[in-house]
């Protein structure tokens, strides 16, 4: 009997660590899954996420999928409205110092550097104007017209629109009356004006 009871303890005390065994693997397994499943679904929803942005323009479409920063939609013309990194171009050319160098390239004939003072949206369109305006000897009326403005002060009001946009305005005689013309002007990403329209 003293046999007996001796080994039953021991049996008993066998099957404890088993059980704690078995209940440990089970837990750690399910800890496991849990985080597989966790990552894979916050990690589909990341990744839809991040494509969706890319699709649009809006990521880089490598790895780890960084969003561009707001000079690189600016650059791309993804930006909407006022932009802190656009307006803080430091300028190098000013408006009248771009409607100078229009001036005097009309006047030289340099049709190629008259049309670099314009957006570059806009420099074929006024090329091609500026052709047709020769082929049709114009050339010379439209000098006369841009040269008869008045001293700076008089003649040039200015309303900014923001750090990057403004408008100027000119006054030149047509049929004996005076006529207001305005000039769109934008900052370029070198801190160049350049007009959009005359």
């Amino acid at each position: 009997m003293n046999k007996l009871q001796s080994e039953a303890p021991q049996q008993v005390r066998g099957k404890q660590p088993k059980k704690k065994k078995i209940i440990t693997v089970v837990v750690f397994f399910i800890i496991i899954l849990a985080i597989v499943y966790l990552g894979w679904t916050e990690g589909s929803k990341w990744w839809q996420e991040k494509q969706k942005w890319v699709k649009m323009g809006f990521a880089h479409d490598k790895f780890p999928f960084r969003m561009l920063t707001e000079e690189e939609l600016v650059r791309k013309g993804l930006w909407s409205g006022e932009s802190k990194w656009y307006n803080s171009i430091p300028t190098r050319t000013t408006p009248e110092e771009t409607y100078a160098i229009f001036k005097q390239a009309l006047i030289d004939g340099d049709f190629d550097k008259a049309a670099g003072c314009f957006t570059e949206e806009k420099r074929q369109e006024y090329r091609e104007a500026m052709n047709q305006a020769k082929t049709e000897s114009r050339i010379s009326e439209i000098i006369k017209q841009l040269t008869e403005i008045y001293p700076r002060g008089e003649r040039i009001t200015k309303e900014y629109i923001g750090d990057s946009m403004t408008t100027y305005e000119f006054f030149i005689i047509e049929d004996g009356k005076k006529t207001s013309h305005p000039i769109g002007f934008a900052k370029d990403f070198n801190g160049d004006w350049k007009m959009e329209n005359l």
